[in-house]
């Protein structure tokens, strides 16, 4: 869960001040420039250590047209790109005059606004609110039957979409950015925007949607998809447009948002699982989780520092006043008897990895620890795992040492190591700094072309094409299953 979003544009109007100046507020020559509409800049200094341009550009009729751009911004794209929007020169108080007429065009109205960051900023704002948002019960926390075979992302020729099993195309190339299928709803995007599409590839809800996650890469801004999978009816989303919305998005498309009981502003949401997800809202820079049912009431108050899905009948927490353990329903402390865990992340498949210490990952069944750590059975050698991951299909990805070597492994549930990825024939991992996890049988691994070694590329992004990697989707042998193929 993310608990600190990006503030990507700051539209209030801060301190004003002449661009040598910078004074706090309007000087008189500024505001004879604005009563009169000539030419003049004003720096300003706005919410979030933005700075930004005011330039009078001229009159309009009996409007004047001014021009707006930020100079500095916590989100680089939203640098250097102008916005223009007419305000009344006459106005009693010219400072808020055009405090409201910027917010309006920021928000999708106003007057006149024109300009590549309207465009951008007010465009999408516009586009989000007429997709209606509705508010109270919402159609999550029941089970979705199974929406037919597996489908997996797989490249080609620069784009990405869907294949079989057995490699035949379902849903032809045509996305910079792709996830898997959850519940029969997957989300794709070009590298800013993202919307969902059902099992025939026709979107059920618009590629218009960013999240407030982003990588630069080659000057090309590379957007994070704003939805989670599909889960019990339901994908929690984080939208974009000034700052983070929480939401949920239904698999006909529709947007739902939760309205907490006390008015606080929701500053996460998870996904539903046995008909409860978890939320969270801030206050003082002290996050607060607790869950919700599917009718959007307050199941188990936010009483919590940190908070995941249930499974089994249970689901990881962190207490207030440090440790962390699993929860029951009722928001009571389950397992282990006190919060004596360094953390805890979800149940999947009877077993949980859990930190009992820093950097070192145990996985416990729902009465006591199973799998202490991994062994090898080539050597019989055991080692610590340091970081570990959810069990799929029987295999789990963990990080731990052999010998002098850090390495990425798979287990079964005894503890027992599978398969190494980069001990296969012919076969290099590119990225091992994550831990991807088996989706829907298969494991999807970017590796090297020459199956020697990686070269430099942004391989952490996922993209659908590299000059020296590819992809592979590995059974849970260890065996290729699907390659890409150019």
């Amino acid at each position: 869960m993310r608990k600190w979003p990006l503030i990507a544009a700051a539209c209030g109007l801060g301190a004003w001040g002449s661009a040598t100046a910078q004074q706090t507020t309007p000087g008189e020559d500024d505001l004879k420039r604005l009563a009169s509409c000539e030419g003049g800049a004003f720096t300003t200094h706005e919410i979030a250590g933005a700075v930004a341009r005011y330039d009078v550009v001229g009159a309009e009729a009996d409007r004047c047209r001014l021009r707006f751009t930020y100079l500095e911004n916590p989100n680089p794209r939203l640098e250097g790109k102008p916005l223009t929007f007419l305000i009344d020169p006459s106005s009693a108080d010219l400072a808020a005059e055009v405090q409201q007429q910027l917010g309006a065009c920021l928000e999708g109205s106003g007057r006149g606004c024109q300009g590549e960051l309207f465009r951008e900023l007010g465009g999408s704002a516009r586009r989000a609110a007429a997709r209606a948002v509705t508010e109270g019960a919402l159609p999550c926390g029941e089970p979705v039957a199974s929406q037919g075979y597996p489908l997996y992302p797989m490249p080609r020729e620069g784009k990405w979409g869907y294949v079989d099993r057995s490699g035949d195309w379902v849903i032809e190339p045509q996305w910079d950015q792709a996830t898997d299928f959850s519940e029969g709803r997957a989300a794709v995007g070009d590298w800013r925007r993202w919307g969902i599409i059902d099992r025939a590839g026709e979107l059920v809800l618009p590629l218009e949607y960013e999240s407030p996650s982003y990588s630069n890469l080659e000057g090309r801004r590379v957007v994070s998809s704003p939805f989670a999978p599909f889960s019990e009816g339901c994908a929690a989303a984080e939208i974009f447009t000034q700052q983070a919305e929480y939401l949920f998005v239904d698999r006909d498309g529709a947007l739902h948002r939760p309205v907490l009981p006390g008015g606080q502003a929701l500053a996460g949401l998870g996904s539903f699982s046995e008909g409860l997800a978890w939320f969270s809202w801030s206050e003082d820079l002290e996050w607060h989780y607790g869950w919700l049912d599917h009718q959007g009431q307050v199941a188990i108050p936010a009483e919590f520092a940190d908070a995941g899905d249930f499974s089994q009948g249970l689901a990881p927490a962190e207490s207030r006043r440090g440790g962390a353990g699993f929860i029951n329903p009722d928001g009571r402390l389950t397992l282990p008897r006190k919060w004596t865990l360094e953390s805890a992340s979800a149940f999947s498949e009877g077993l949980a990895p859990v930190s009992i210490e820093p950097f070192r990952t145990v996985y416990m069944d729902e009465e006591d620890f199973v799998i202490m750590q991994a062994r090898d059975p080539q050597t019989g050698q055991e080692a610590t795992i340091e970081i570990g991951g959810a069990f799929h299909s029987g295999r789990a990805p963990v990080r731990m040492t052999l010998g002098e070597e850090t390495v990425m492994a798979y287990i079964d549930q005894e503890g027992e190591v599978a398969f190494v990825p980069a001990r296969l024939p012919d076969l290099v991992p590119c990225h091992t700094g994550r831990l991807p996890e088996f989706r829907h049988g298969l494991l999807r691994l970017l590796v090297a072309e020459d199956g020697k070694r990686c070269g430099e590329g942004a391989y952490g992004l996922g993209l659908p094409h590299y000059d020296d990697a590819h992809y592979v989707y590995l059974d849970p042998r260890g065996e290729i299953v699907l390659r890409q193929q150019e």
